[in-house]
């Protein structure tokens, strides 16, 4: 008997693929192409959910002969598209026909028909994987228009990697035929069942068993499913209905992203998706959670080149625990990246098995939400060419057009396709094309709504802005805005975003009403805060207001990130904190001091007699004045506020203050004619903070018509915010005086305040400590580490100790903010303060800057309208590397302010002291914004005089360089107070003029290059 060598592999190989061939012999489905069968044999309108349909306009006189024929030798190049899916014994197979029938048809459409009808009809129309073909080509004839091109293969047959191979051969191949010739070009060496018998052999050997192990080990103890906030409760079953969310990130934030990706060593790809799990983390809640991605599964060369089913999904674990800087979630998200790099060739389903998990049938296996950045490297591929409002993946997408790619002579721009169908919960997929970023967010319609996917793409924004700008600060600052409505969590409704009551909904729109002077049945629940006219200031008073009337603890910070009514009415729900409550009063109690005013105290023992920190206020009154009443008037408000009478000794457990009983108030009345002169010399006459008064009101009579009000205070009892209470309640007792309070018409007494000063500061002191005092100092350390501060370059060397000796020039700016601010949905403030960001970036040579920012510290409405120390300065750091454009710039400002806001409870003395700063500050440079409206009110005045607000120039300064500006509405008036140790006038009067070609150049055109505004 004759014996037979045995085969060799490549014999094995080669007469594996004559049978192949000729279909005589059947061979297994790879465990991808399995689940996908499987599928299709369970759930017939899920395999649906896995057509892959693509859509093109073919544009230069399309050849449908040429088109059709390049389809068929695609046919023949390739077996994976003829081949056949069905069962041996129940064991799925697939078989490959000789031949394959090529669905290619031609349709025409007529009048009045629906194209994006006809096309999804046939994106959703199933195949039969039994009978087979899996793919079919449409074209489609419209009249005074080019064709439309649709071309739908089920997932089994091929992925996405395929695709933009077998685009560059269909090109190839109508170009040829195009032109006469046969296509040409050998068929790939290995086939897709050459990859079916590598993958067997692989999981039986030790490569195997080591990726076994890796991914058991991973997902052993996994975290609870990622519960994102739902619009409905999930169906026993789960759906596949869906649809998709077109969004762009722009130029300017895709090259943002791009930088931070190389300057971290990253790739882009582990970038995006680390700022996604960011945003599914801080929507969850969640600190820990699965998702899902896709590796190409071409790891062995042999196979690159192959068209077939190789994409594998890979299970990501986000760890997000210990509230880390992006920095170190990017290092983390790479970890688990080349982690599932390593060991990508172990197959999901296969995994899925292994682990044992029990299948929810309402939900896919072990993630619900996925990521994919396509690649679009293959082909000449042009952004904004295509006649079609269409995003790069294929949906419809306003403002974008779409993709134009050039395959020799057949030239394809994307056409719109929206798909009805969804596999996850939400996968996000992005595209990079032409040196900008699309994104589409498809999710399940029987979960969400279109709002609420709209919201997660905006939240995706918002994180990439905020860690493009600073990757190092904590990702659980980013701001974030709640959804507002009835959500669900696996089906049970969550109250952290519950739809507001319509009476919460009521009163916030009043509240909205007072402080914009708008009609309440003017403001939709939806309008947004600054369309309406809403500034910084405005942001204060609805906070303030609330918290007076609600009782809900509600910061600055809060009304940015709710700018509806509904969405800050829904925010509302939440819970809320406890604020100052009266402490108790005895005769001769002492009270601790505020943060802010123990650093005050600090610096009067050090140099005490100094008027640093005296604070003049003066104002001119024109017309008859009743002296007696004002006196009377400045009596009254100092009995009403704790603060004016309070005086500040130390002890052996320190500094402590004391509050004085009511008394009267004497209003020295001085003639003169010169009243600035007086001021002056008033104003450097030291206060005692231990004997008191602290403060020291003087009337300057210039003639019996004309008087000069000086309200001169300490700082340490006194700040910007107080001026406006002062003068108010003065005017309103005033009037109460000169009016009498029986008559009819006559002003009512003021009421009470409910809380004082003291109150606020025992409160402040009890209230940051521990994990919030702890958490503070965290944000601040990570937000300024590495700083240097912004260091001006000075015309005098620096003093060694600071003489506090300064001058101001005043100029005016001739810019409206207003559009601007409507614009990019910020304030006044953020503007103006981008604007001098860029030019002292420009003036110091750094991209790093650091400027003080003043804010008013009364983040609490009980402290509302009382007179005393609360401003706070917050250091205000903004990375501008990177940024083209004063739009971007404005972005990111207001990011770094709003996360200031944030934060700003912890004084600047205690954040010095906890960066072992001493009495030094972080920044060398302020910058303070004052609204002309404070003392605006029609209320606020005396009966028959008009008061203006004297500026008296002071000869100090407490920082190198500080920048006021006084916002009039469509201009501003700006001065800069400087160090006269460091800077002589003429540089400032240069600088002066710089920034206001800077800043008009600026706000005038804030979508032009940087250099262009230099």
């Amino acid at each position: 008997m004759e014996t037979r060598a045995p085969l060799s592999p490549a014999d094995k190989r080669a007469l594996l693929a004559r049978l192949m061939k000729s279909g005589a012999t059947p061979f297994p489905l790879s465990y991808g192409q399995q689940s996908l069968w499987f599928m299709d044999r369970v759930r017939r309108e899920a395999s649906v959910a896995y057509n892959m349909p693509f859509a093109w306009t073919v544009h230069d006189d399309a050849d449908p002969g040429a088109l059709r024929g390049a389809f068929e030798w695609l046919m023949a190049r390739h077996p994976i598209f003829r081949t056949t899916y069905g069962h041996v014994k129940g064991t799925p197979v697939q078989r490959v026909t000789p031949e394959g029938g090529l669905d290619f048809r031609i349709a025409t459409l007529a009048p009045g028909q629906d194209l994006a009808a006809l096309l999804g009809a046939e994106a959703a129309r199933p195949f039969d994987l039994e009978r087979g073909p899996v793919l079919r080509v449409v074209l489609v004839r419209r009249p005074a228009a080019a064709p439309v091109l649709l071309w739908v293969t089920h997932h089994i047959a091929i992925d996405g990697w395929s695709l933009f191979q077998l685009l560059e051969e269909l090109g190839r191949a109508y170009t040829a035929l195009r032109d006469g010739a046969e296509p040409s070009g050998a068929p790939p060496a290995a086939t897709y069942a050459d990859f079916v018998a590598w993958q067997a052999a692989m999981l039986a050997g030790p490569d195997g068993a080591r990726m076994e192990a890796y991914w058991t080990g991973l997902l052993a103890d996994p975290p609870p499913v990622l519960a994102l906030p739902a619009d409905r409760p999930r169906p026993a079953d789960q759906g596949f209905q869906g649809s998709s969310y077109a969004f762009r990130l722009g130029a300017e934030r895709s090259a943002a992203v791009a930088e931070l990706a190389a300057r971290s060593g990253s790739t882009l790809y582990t970038t995006l998706l680390a700022a996604f799990q960011v945003l599914l983390g801080r929507a969850a809640g969640q600190d820990d959670f699965l998702l899902g991605t896709w590796t190409s599964g071409r790891s062995r060369p042999e196979f690159s080149d192959v068209a077939g089913y190789f994409v594998n999904p890979v299970v990501l674990r986000a760890d997000l625990s210990g509230d880390p800087g992006f920095s170190e979630v990017l290092g983390r998200t790479r970890k688990a990246v080349l982690g599932a790099l390593d060991h990508q060739d172990y197959p999901f389903p296969l995994l899925v098995e292994r682990l044992g998990a029990h299948r929810d049938p309402s939900r896919s296996p072990l993630f619900d939400v996925a990521f994919t950045l396509r690649a679009s490297q293959r082909g000449e591929i042009v952004r904004a060419e295509s006649p079609e409002a269409v995003s790069p993946l294929g949906a419809s997408s306003a403002g974008e057009r779409g993709m134009l790619l050039r395959l020799g002579e057949l030239a394809l721009s994307t056409y719109p396709l929206d798909q009805a169908t969804v596999r996850f919960d939400v996968e996000l997929e992005l595209v990079s094309a032409d040196g900008e970023i699309s994104g589409l967010l498809r999710y399940a319609t029987g979960l969400f709504d279109e709002a609420t996917i709209a919201w997660l793409a905006e939240g995706y924004l918002r994180v990439l802005d905020f860690v493009a700008e600073d990757p190092g600060r904590p990702v659980g600052a980013v701001p974030w805005e709640p959804r507002p409505g009835v959500v669900t969590r696996d089906g049970v409704p969550v109250s952290t975003a519950a739809r507001a009551p319509a009476e919460l909904l009521e009163a916030v729109t009043g509240i909205w009403s007072e402080v914009l002077g708008l009609e309440a049945g003017e403001i939709a629940p939806g309008d947004d805060f600054f369309d309406l006219g809403g500034h910084s200031l405005a942001a204060v008073q609805v906070a303030m207001r609330i918290q007076d009337r609600l009782g809900v603890e509600v910061s600055i910070s809060d009304v940015f990130h709710h700018l509806t009514p509904a969405g800050l009415a829904g925010w509302l729900a939440g819970p809320t904190g406890a604020g100052p409550r009266p402490v108790p009063r005895t005769p001769g109690a002492t009270y601790p001091l505020s943060h802010a005013q123990e650093s005050l105290w600090v610096l009067d023992q050090l140099a005490p007699g100094s008027p640093a920190y005296n604070a003049p206020h003066a104002f001119r009154l024109r017309g008859p004045l009743d002296v007696e009443a004002l006196e009377w008037a400045i009596g009254r408000v100092t009995a009403r506020h704790e603060s004016l009478r309070t005086t500040f000794t130390m002890t052996r457990r320190g500094p402590v203050q004391r509050v004085a009983d009511p008394a009267p108030v004497p209003l020295p009345v001085v003639e003169t004619a010169d009243a600035a002169g007086l001021v002056l010399e008033e104003y450097r006459r030291p206060f005692d903070l231990a004997m008191g008064p602290l403060l020291r009101p003087v009337l300057y009579r210039v003639s019996p018509t004309e008087h000069v009000l000086l309200v001169l205070v300490h700082h340490i009892v006194f700040d910007g915010w107080s001026t406006a209470v002062f003068w108010r309640e003065l005017c309103a007792f005033y009037r109460l005086r000169v009016e009498g309070a029986g008559d009819a018409g006559g002003t009512a007494e003021p009421a009470p305040p409910g809380v004082q000063y003291v109150d606020f500061a025992v409160w402040e002191r009890e209230s940051l400590t521990g994990d919030r005092l702890a958490g503070l100092v965290d944000y601040w350390r990570e937000r300024l580490a590495g700083s240097k501060g912004t260091a001006l370059p000075t015309d005098l060397p620096r003093p060694r100790r600071p003489l506090f000796q300064g001058a101001q020039h005043a100029f005016d700016l001739p810019v409206d903010v207003r559009e601007l601010c409507r614009a990019t949905d910020t304030t006044p403030h953020m503007v103006y303060l981008a604007a001098f960001k860029v030019w002292l970036a420009r003036r110091a040579g750094t991209r790093d800057v650091v400027v003080g920012s003043v804010v008013s510290g009364r983040s609490r409405a009980e402290v509302a309208d009382l007179v005393g120390h609360f401003v706070n300065t917050v250091a205000v750091r903004t990375h501008l590397g990177g940024a083209r454009t004063f739009t971007e710039v404005v972005g990111r400002v207001r990011q770094s302010l709003l996360g200031a806001y944030e934060h700003q409870e912890l004084p600047l003395s205690r954040l010095a002291a906890e960066l072992g700063m001493g009495r030094a500050t972080p920044f060398d440079v302020l910058f303070t914004l004052h609204d002309e409206r404070l003392l605006e009110s029609a209320d606020d005045g005396l009966p028959g005089v008009t008061a203006e607000r004297l500026v008296t120039p002071l000869g100090t300064s407490q920082f190198d360089l500080a920048l006021e500006v006084t916002d009039l509405g469509g201009s501003a008036r700006a001065v800069l107070e400087y160090d006269t140790a460091l800077f002589l006038p003429a540089t400032v009067a240069a600088m002066a003029a710089e920034l206001e070609r800077s800043i008009t150049a600026l706000v005038t055109g804030p979508g032009l290059p940087l250099e262009v505004t230099a």
